[in-house]
């Protein structure tokens, strides 16, 4: 046996719980061409025994069939003399298949020769083959045009390999070495292996896109290996009962899937949409998983804490908490996007606990923590909770400037974690510590503006002038009607193009000012209200994933490349608070 065959075999024996089984199996069906009517979870808890799968297809021998799939796996995936005869054993799967009908408007269904096939993804033991073969046989004898068969992990491991792995994964001894390489390193560091980027990249790259009206096979089997990549670390990772390392995989899996969509003018192509609306659902699901897993933690008392932290774990757990928040944050929007509202009281509930119970999110090491400081105020306002908004601002300013006339700390603006840990241990700032520009305290006086609070822009403002913080916003070259697209450095990709793949740099700062052009005057808040409120088109762009309908896809590649929001993601609430003339 190959090393390919050894690696799809030892990893089909590692599903340990038959959802898994049943979650890739259909993969393989889609892959060898057939119709799938119903899969697994469609039928959980109604009377469909032996049909966990219900598909239509071209046999070995060539002839258009039915075919029930019964999946056998967990502690059930070895067939043995206790599960043959048991409740909901293989005898009783395999009568009920047989004798219950199943209905479907699929044309030409009920004249369809049927095949029943068990599925399972170990072996049978004993003398039970024997048994097994006689029931089938005897089966075949009293029923018209129905055929069974048995497919176990010898047989699971050839069509794997041949149909999928073979087929687009690996490929190669270097796909393969890489594939290898990812699964044994899943767990050996906080961040995303270079073989798994690489792996994502040569896949993607391998073939160039030509238009045509149905989808070529070699893109379905490329779409079919990105779902079985993200299936495989997802149940890897579980292994580790760490789901934090599938979210991150997943997250750069989604968005190298959307960056290549968006490279080929793909974002309106319902044929290859649909593939990734697959792949989105399934990380959706994950992000879900690890919420339902960690929620009650976090909204415990300190509850992202780490005891094993050591003396570093100030600066952990404050880092910790700003990126849970971050894709709570995000979760929540995807959840909101598609299922509607009827669960706001609970996210906000849910956000107010973890904020009030981990105050160190009020507490930004980073510039880049803006991203997390605004997607809770822009949660909160879209779930008509301004005053918890409010609240919220209210504490990160006051931290802000409690941190440093009390240690002389301010967010780091080269967002060098590195750098924070050498200061707070130290006293002394490293040569690349840099805290007097500050993106973050721009941003923050803009969203005070958004909520009217008048006091809290009067103390910001005197302690911006006493320590001399210069202020600007980040603004692409890209925007609608701007006058700057000759600035552009990188012209072989769009805004969003650069966004999907690296930490976008393709912009200038747009100086902010709390003081007339002569120092000596302050701008009252009035008057820095109204300067703010005439950069409302300063900066617009129309999102291709937005007109696709991911809006909050931006919000995951700026978070995963450390990109700041660019000043619509806030602007576009301007007035919201503030009562008209």
């Amino acid at each position: 046996m190959d090393i390919k065959n050894i690696i799809v075999k030892e990893y089909l024996e590692s599903l340990t719980e038959k959802n898994e089984l049943n979650r890739i199996f259909p993969i393989l069906l889609e892959v060898m061409g057939f119709t799938i009517l119903s899969k697994p979870t469609e039928y959980i808890g109604l009377q469909e025994y032996g049909k966990d799968i219900v598909a239509v297809g071209v046999d070995l021998d060539n002839v258009k069939k039915r075919f029930y799939f019964e999946l056998k796996g967990g502690n059930e995936r070895d067939i043995t003399n206790e599960n043959f005869y048991g409740k909901d054993g293989i005898a009783d799967s395999l009568t009920q298949a047989s004798y219950n009908k199943f209905v479907s408007a699929f044309p030409e269904f009920d004249t369809l020769p049927l095949k029943i096939i068990i599925v399972h993804n170990g072996i049978i033991k004993g003398a039970v083959q024997s048994t097994f073969e006689s029931m089938i046989k005897g089966l075949e004898e009293n029923l018209k045009n129905t055929t069974f068969d048995r497919w176990d992990i010898s047989r699971l491991t050839i069509m794997f390999s041949e149909k999928l792995f073979g087929a687009y994964l690996l490929t190669d001894p270097i796909t393969t070495k890489l594939f290898n390489r990812i699964l044994v390193n899943l767990n050996a560091s906080d961040g995303i292996s270079k073989d798994y980027t690489q792996l994502i990249k040569i896949l993607l790259e391998k073939n160039e896109w030509k238009k045509n009206k149905k989808l070529a096979r070699k893109w379905v089997l490329l779409f079919e290996s990105l779902k079985l990549i993200g299936f495989i670390i997802y149940t890897e990772c579980k292994e580790y009962n760490n789901l934090e390392i599938a979210k991150r995989y997943l997250t750069h899996l989604t968005l190298a899937f959307w960056h290549w969509i968006l490279k080929n003018k793909l974002e309106r192509d319902k044929k290859v949409i649909v593939y990734f609306e697959q792949v989105l659902q399934f990380y959706y699901q994950v992000l879900t998983e690890y919420f339902s897993r960690t929620i009650d933690i976090a909204c415990l008392k300190d509850g992202l804490y780490s005891e094993d932290g050591g003396r570093y774990e100030q600066i952990g757990y404050t880092n910790r908490t700003f990126e849970y928040l971050e894709y709570f944050c995000l979760r929540t929007n995807i959840d909101r996007f598609f299922n509607g509202k009827n669960n706001d009281e609970l996210f906000n509930n849910l956000l107010v606990k973890i904020i009030n119970n981990n105050n160190v999110c009020t507490r930004p090491l980073l510039d880049i923590n803006s991203i997390t400081i605004s997607n809770i105020l822009n949660l909160f306002i879209e779930l008509n909770q301004a005053q918890n908004a409010k609240n919220y601002l209210f504490l990160v300013v006051r931290q802000i400037i409690y941190s440093k006339e009390n240690f002389d700390f301010l967010p780091d603006c080269n967002n060098s974690i590195e750098n924070v840990i050498k200061f707070l241990v130290t006293g002394t700032k490293p040569v690349y510590y840099s805290d007097s520009t500050s993106l973050l305290i721009t941003m923050i006086l803009e969203y005070i503006v958004i909520f009217d609070m008048e006091q809290s822009y009067n103390e910001l403002r005197d302690f911006i002038k006493k320590h001399e913080i210069d202020l600007g916003i980040f603004i692409p070259f890209h925007g609608v009607g701007s006058k700057n697209t000759k600035l552009i450095s990188d012209k072989n990709n769009d805004l969003e193009e650069q966004l999907f793949s690296k930490s976008f740099t393709d912009g200038y700062q747009s100086e902010i000012r709390i003081t007339e052009r002569s120092p000596s005057k302050n701008l009252s808040f009035a008057e820095f209200k109204e300067k703010t409120l005439r950069k409302d088109k300063e900066f617009t762009y129309q999102y291709r994933a937005a007109e696709a309908g991911f809006p909050f896809l931006t919000e995951l590649a700026h978070t995963y490349f450390l990109t700041p929001y660019f000043p619509d993601k806030w602007r576009k609430y301007f007035n919201r608070f503030i009562p008209e003339n």
